[in-house]
């Protein structure tokens, strides 16, 4: 690295999170699975909830096709 280099370099372990990051998985999320005993709640209060609670929708029930 050079003292005109924007970006460091990245230590070939932190591959995975990246990708994940790149996915659109949450930090928080990622933070839980990595460290199960630190908080996540300080990064959920920076990053928010989304827009639409995806989690709280009933399910569509089928028009009975199948089975």
């Amino acid at each position: 690295m050079t003292e005109h280099d924007a970006t460091p370099p990245v230590p070939e372990d932190t591959q995975p999170v990246r990708d994940l990051l790149a996915e659109h998985v949450p930090l928080a999320l990622i933070v839980d699975l990595a460290t199960p005993e630190a908080t996540s709640a300080e990064i959920l209060e920076a990053e928010g909830l989304p827009d639409e609670a995806w989690w709280e929708k009933d399910p569509k029930t089928s028009d009975g096709g199948g089975a």
